[in-house]
């Protein structure tokens, strides 16, 4: 698989933009938090945010139901100067950092789920990590290496980097994979099966961390990416990502053995 669209395809479980710097040995990154992980992360906290707020409509419903009964009349015979609104839309919800925490930290709470990167996350200065040796910074994008025969040996290694999420703790194995379909749907218009290998809760120098291994088709290629998410004061994500063409998967592996949080 060659050309932009096939390279757009490689980052698409990945952030477009990462942060980072380094030597030829070792990267050192900010933050990080994969797109699909984000996304369907927010999701769960979303959602919740919708029940309370659909409560608090009902609520508001009732008590205004006797004072829009005594207007009906009147509101009859006038001609409306809007057009009439769909019943069936919702505005989408927005919410501010303090009160997603606020909703995710619930979440875990009553799923109990790991709750330690809200109670006691330990302030970070970056994540740093040995390259294979056939991999260089891209000239291309920033945070993005690539081997000498790029792009015939198409194998990457990315980094992503945003602040401090709780909710990247709510990921589940199902979101992750569904939000990773709907942008693979939303961005390229076509319908590509993610296949999860395996979904690990681990830790990283004592942080909560998710180990990801899934695959997907593109044509005749088989991509396989291994990402390993980070949740701290910040978020920290390294991915990992080949074709079928060249198997890099234990040089990978051995990378990701010297992942390490910097305090």
């Amino acid at each position: 698989m060659h050309g932009i669209k096939g390279k757009c395809l490689l980052l698409a479980l990945s952030a477009a933009v990462f942060v980072g710097c380094g030597d030829a040995d070792a990267v050192h990154t900010s933050a990080a938090l994969s797109e699909a992980a984000a996304q369907s992360a927010d999701s769960g906290v979303a959602d919740a945010e919708t029940e309370e707020t659909e409560e608090a409509k009902t609520t508001e419903g009732e008590e205004a139901e006797n004072g829009e009964a005594q207007e009906e009349d009147a509101s009859d015979t006038e001609e409306s100067a809007e057009p009439i609104a769909d019943a069936n839309f919702m505005a989408p919800v927005e919410m501010d950092e303090t009160l997603k925490n606020q909703l995710a930290e619930e979440m875990l709470e009553e799923n109990e789920m790991d709750t330690s990167v809200v109670e006691s996350a330990p302030v970070t200065k970056g994540c740093s990590f040995t390259l294979p040796e056939a991999f260089s910074e891209s000239e291309d994008i920033e945070g993005m290496y690539v081997t000498r025969r790029y792009p015939i040996d198409a194998s990457t290694i990315y980094y992503v980097a945003l602040g401090r999420d709780v909710a990247l703790q709510l990921m589940t194995e199902e979101t992750f994979k569904a939000q990773a379909e709907e942008n693979f749907r939303k961005e390229y218009g076509e319908e590509i099966e993610v296949t999860i290998d395996s979904f690990e809760s681990i830790r990283i120098d004592g942080c909560p961390a998710f180990r990801i291994l899934c695959h997907y088709q593109v044509g005749d290629t088989q991509i396989s990416q291994l990402e390993y998410a980070i949740n701290a004061d910040k978020s920290y994500v390294i991915t990992y990502s080949q074709t079928s063409d060249y198997d890099r998967m234990e040089e990978y592996e051995a990378s990701a053995e010297t992942i390490h949080l910097e305090f």
